[in-house]
């Protein structure tokens, strides 16, 4: 079968489609006449579009309307789609998860902005990047970003074990919060598809794709973060900390790839990373011998900026560790082999 790939009227489409919602039909019609292989597009009263090519080939397909584009409103869409036509899906933004699940599923789609994704006989057309006025970021942001203190600590709890069933009630109860927080978590989630909701409970089916979109808003904020240097070997360090917390109460954490490593020892280091209360930076600085410098650092204590960030930390071998939620979080941030860390805490602690 051969494919056609059409990328050059991207910023064409980017104004054709800058329509009203309720007109998604005319959205695809202008779409689908812009399209250089394509000398005219008829859409008929039961929302079938015809393409009709340059070669005299005809595409039929079926154009389904999502108001909002909500992973959890098209997959429902799609599911109860019982069309034999190939479909695309016509809403205002198209989030990578929405993408995903449309690409799964062998279904198309278009959206305000121009972003598309047709895989048709012998059309294709995939179109991404472009700038989404309509994109929900503010509801993205409100339950990931860092003063969203409730939220995270929800999150954190889904997270310990993805595989749990939570009553809105009890996860209200464990966590300390109303159960109208929990709910907005737990409908932000719904959303996205993220998550599952049944007679016995709420859990988290996505973790991977949670964390993935937690991070992006995480690393959004630089942390407030001090630099340090020592002749001490890592390991020596690392013991000096695991004593500090033990004789002065410090509650240290190793996070980053000391921290990951204590779960997954995937890679070779030479900096520590360490979570700490600002109240306890002097002190442990003093402690363990240490020197602050701007370049070179071989020990970096990320200042805590809530007790949130030490939420299900652990102690493994004497040393106390940040959670594999958190570690993630914050290897995501880090430059070299930080991510494969993270990979590796992702697949192996929290998707487990």
């Amino acid at each position: 079968m051969r494919f056609t790939n059409i990328m050059s009227f991207t910023g064409l489409v980017k104004e054709a489609v800058k329509v009203k919602l309720q007109l998604a039909k005319d959205m695809f019609l202008t779409f689908g006449n812009n399209i250089p292989i394509v000398y005219q597009c008829e859409i008929e009263p039961n929302g079938i579009a015809s393409l009709q090519l340059w070669n005299d080939e005809e595409i039929r397909v079926k154009l389904l309307i999502s108001e909002n584009g909500y992973p959890k409103q098209v997959k429902e869409i799609i599911s109860k789609s019982d069309c034999d036509k190939y479909c695309v899906i016509l809403a205002p933004f198209i989030s990578e998860q929405t993408a995903k699940i449309c690409k799964e599923a062998n279904v198309g789609f278009l959206d305000m902005a121009g972003n598309c994704y047709i895989a048709y006989k012998s059309l294709f057309i995939q179109i991404h990047g472009n700038k989404n006025s309509t994109s929900p970021k503010r509801s993205l942001k409100s339950i990931y970003e860092r003063t969203s203190v409730v939220s995270s600590i929800i999150l954190r709890k889904l997270l310990e074990d993805a595989n749990r069933k939570w009553k809105l009630k009890d996860l209200a109860r464990e966590v300390g919060c109303s159960i109208g927080q929990v709910s907005k978590v737990k409908d932000f989630l719904l959303k996205q598809a993220y998550l599952d909701q049944r007679k016995d409970g709420i859990s988290v089916i996505d973790p991977r794709s949670v964390m993935k979109d937690w991070a992006k808003v995480y690393a959004s904020r630089a942390d407030e973060r001090v630099h340090c240097y020592s002749l001490a070997s890592i390991p020596d360090l690392e013991a000096r900390i695991s004593r500090m917390n033990s004789e002065l109460g410090t509650d240290c954490l190793l996070t980053g790839f000391s921290g990951g490593v204590r779960y997954q020892p995937v890679v070779r280091y030479q900096k520590i990373h360490a979570l700490i209360g600002p109240q306890n930076l002097e002190k442990a600085i003093e402690y363990l011998g240490l020197k602050k410098v701007d370049s070179g650092a071989n020990v970096t204590f990320i200042i805590r900026y809530d007790d949130c960030v030490t939420h299900n930390s652990r102690t493994i071998k004497n040393d106390k560790v940040a959670s594999p939620v958190q570690v993630y979080l914050d290897c995501m941030s880090l430059k070299g082999r930080g991510e494969e860390m993270a990979e590796a805490i992702l697949n192996n602690e929290i998707c487990k």
